[in-house]
């Protein structure tokens, strides 16, 4: 089976927040750290009697909310930036699946085999498997370009890696 990815500007925002927020779940740390200072302020406003308590509760949410906030918009301009850069939609790689130990990517520039018991771990979407050959490279294989539609795909997928290795989202 050979797909050829043209990969869309909304399918790349997919798998980025996907990866991002649900694979490494990135979103944590600045979760984290706005609620212990939210909780730091609620405390801060619950003494309001003492002097300069409100002004530190004050001082407090708005630098945990705050950078939660400069997080999450500086993520989505810098995704934003780089569908622009990439100049996405347009034909990023080509995949071979066949009945070997391996399988081959080949774009303009490079060609790489990869063995089939060295993958990390392939996810299925709705939209798009993602077939992790290491745990930071990942290849997008959205379902509207593979022959035989998304079950064909998943099919010959689950025959060349162990069921720890698959996870349908």
């Amino acid at each position: 089976m050979t797909i050829e990815v043209f990969l869309t500007p909304g399918e790349f925002f997919r798998f980025t927040m996907f990866d991002t927020f649900r694979r490494k779940k990135m979103w944590q740390s600045p979760v984290i750290f706005a609620s212990i200072l939210t909780v730091c302020a609620m405390v801060c406003f619950y003494l309001h009697h003492i002097d300069g308590a409100v002004m530190l509760g004050t001082v407090l949410m708005v630098v945990g909310l705050g950078l939660a906030v400069f997080y999450f918009v500086s993520f989505f301009l810098s995704l934003f930036l780089q569908i622009r850069k990439q100049g996405l939609p347009r034909a990023v790689y080509t995949l071979t699946l066949t009945n070997t130990k391996e399988f081959h990517i080949a774009n303009a520039t490079e060609q790489i085999d990869y063995p089939w018991k060295q993958v990390y771990h392939a996810y299925r979407g709705k939209t798009a498997t993602y077939l992790y050959a290491t745990p930071a490279r990942a290849f997008i294989l959205p379902h509207y370009f593979v022959e035989g539609g998304a079950e064909e795909l998943w099919k010959l997928i689950s025959k060349k890696l162990p069921a720890d290795k698959l996870t349908v989202l």
